[in-house]
């Protein structure tokens, strides 16, 4: 505690000098508080990075991602991995707050039961009843299963209300892959990533191997980039050189259709 303490009346003379002094000590750090609050305001903050990749298969493959790793860092791109038990509904809730450019979702995905048939994006989290009621309860989440027949080891997935109800931000105009099943088995998903600020959707409709969506994805990323092409050109030259799959015959699609003139370079350009 700071107290006042009395002066002999003999000291007034040393005693009129200390207000100046006092007066010169607070101006400096009232200067000093000034240019240290500026430079706080003022410091560059940290750059988002251009490319984020979920990864829920890293532990199972990590061939895609550690390819996507070596192209993006002969391009000079900068990127985020978010992999493995990572990959839960929290991270799909602040998915639009991290502002990148691009998005590349390597995650299981399917169609949830019923007439409409909205495509939902699994987690890597287990399933309980007892986790994001509101969310389940209103259709956001549902439990996702990779065996239906046996419907074991369920997941959290979410689907597109989630995307329109419980995602934070705005996607600020990223252009988001979805290297999985069902993408584009209809618009539903698409449509609620575009009213979230996504600027495209580029996705397979129907079921796809993990082997052919690497290739296409990995040639279509290249494509992009590298080659400068749209997203038309691009999608249509990962058709010719990888094709359908051999095995479901899924093919590769873009939403919506005004998107297929966008280039990487458009992109890298409305970055804020």
């Amino acid at each position: 505690m700071v107290k006042q303490k009395r002066t002999e009346k003999r000291h007034a003379k040393k005693r009129s000098i200390k207000p100046f002094l006092l007066i010169g000590i607070l101006a400096a750090v009232i200067v000093g508080v000034v240019f240290l609050y500026s430079g706080l305001i003022w410091s560059p903050q940290k750059q988002a990075a251009t490319v984020g990749i979920v990864d829920q298969f890293y532990n199972q493959s990590s061939d895609f991602t550690d390819a996507m790793v070596t192209f993006l860092q002969s391009k000079n791109i900068t990127y985020e991995l978010h992999t493995n038990q990572e990959v839960n509904v929290e991270l799909y809730r602040k998915l639009p707050t991290f502002g990148y450019r691009m998005i590349i979702l390597r995650v299981h995905s399917g169609i949830s039961e019923g007439y409409e048939q909205p495509t939902f994006l699994f987690t890597a989290e287990n399933y309980s009843n007892e986790k994001y009621t509101y969310e389940q309860l209103t259709d956001q989440i549902k439990p996702g299963v990779i065996d239906i027949s046996t419907k074991a080891n369920p997941v959290f997935s979410i689907g597109p209300l989630f995307v329109s109800s419980s995602m934070e931000g705005n996607f600020n105009g990223s252009l988001i892959v979805i290297s999985s099943c069902y993408g584009m088995h209809n618009t539903q998903l698409a449509d609620s990533l575009i009213r979230k600020g996504a600027s495209a959707l580029i996705s397979w409709d129907e079921l796809v191997t993990l082997d052919h969506t690497d290739s296409g994805v990995l040639s279509l990323t290249r494509a992009f980039i590298e080659g400068g092409l749209t997203i038309n050109a691009s999608v249509s030259s990962v058709m010719e050189s990888v094709g359908p799959d051999p095995a479901y015959g899924s093919v590769l699609e873009y939403y919506p259709s005004t998107s297929g003139t966008d280039s990487w370079a458009e992109l890298i350009e409305s970055k804020t």
